[in-house]
């Protein structure tokens, strides 16, 4: 308020008249007939006066009411919380934005390296070979993980382009003791219908990341709905689509990587596909790609 009165032209004036009006009393000996006539002017200078006070005032109580915007403006908070909201619920989708099934100690880190989508089951020694205890799903390019606990058994798979699960796929198998120790192999013995690499992260690996089934003949090779191809397995060598699809498979992947044959675990080192026995790793990564 003090700069407001120093700075109104018309209050200064005010003043300055009352400051002389005082000065010409006071050098007065004596009351005069014009005292009355002081008296009066002196009157309207200070009902002049309160009133530039007056609006003084209310214009001061009128700025400071102008500013409550600026106080509510930067209290605009919210809309920064909400945006921190939005960025968290992003970070948690992306967190969660891959695939991941099953439950243990024991990891398969699976990537989809295929051109089509995959949907891989998990499977358990003695139970069911058409519906997985654990379940993924990854378009092309994308990882996931199927996870299975130690004193378990089984198999991982991928299904057909409708979603079944068949006999004659290629099977990502595997057994972890109670301690933990694990055994993983790659195996085509009973079809392929995925190449299938795996990596214990440690310098040990199985399997091929292969694609053979394009030139296959086509005797050996067989097509589900969706036109995917699977190549015939060996399995008992008891027909000869078996026998040629198992020597096809043979001769462009070989047996050191793996199994072919239900027997080439008896293979002398360098053509034996167990090249991944009592592992001491508990996390895999593995590659499923086109046949």
């Amino acid at each position: 308020m003090s700069n407001s009165i120093q700075t109104d032209p018309a209050l200064q004036n005010l003043l300055q008249e009352l400051h002389a009006y005082t000065q010409s009393s006071s050098s007065e000996a004596s009351p005069t007939s014009s005292e009355s006539n002081t008296s009066s002017q002196l009157s309207e200078i200070f009902q002049e006066l309160m009133s530039l006070l007056e609006k003084g005032s209310s214009g001061t109580t009128s700025g400071s009411s102008e500013e409550t915007p600026t106080t509510t403006t930067s209290t605009t908070q919210p809309s920064e919380t909400t945006g921190t909201a939005t960025l968290n619920n992003t970070s948690e989708q992306d967190d969660t934005s891959g695939t991941s099934a099953g439950s243990g100690a024991n990891t398969l880190h699976i990537t989809n390296t295929s051109d089509h989508d995959e949907k891989i089951g998990e499977f358990l020694n003695g139970g069911s070979t058409t519906t997985p205890v654990a379940e993924i799903d990854l378009k092309p390019g994308q990882s996931g993980t199927l996870k299975y606990q130690n004193g378990q058994g089984g198999y991982a798979a991928e299904a057909d382009s409708s979603g079944t699960y068949q006999s004659t796929a290629s099977r990502l198998e595997f057994y972890a003791s109670n301690k933990g120790v694990n055994s993983v192999d790659v195996s085509y013995i009973d079809g392929r219908n995925a190449a299938i690499k795996i990596s214990d992260g440690k310098g040990k690996t199985a399997g091929d990341s292969e694609s053979i089934a394009s030139d296959a003949p086509a005797a050996d090779i067989t097509k589900d709905a969706g036109g995917r191809a699977t190549i015939t397995g060996w399995y008992d060598g008891s027909t000869q689509a078996m026998q040629s699809g198992g020597a096809y498979m043979e001769s462009k992947l070989g047996t050191g990587n793996s199994y072919i044959h239900p027997d080439d675990d008896r293979n002398a080192s360098g053509s034996n596909p167990m090249t991944m026995a009592e592992d001491t790793s508990q996390t895999y990564t593995a590659d499923f790609g086109d046949a």
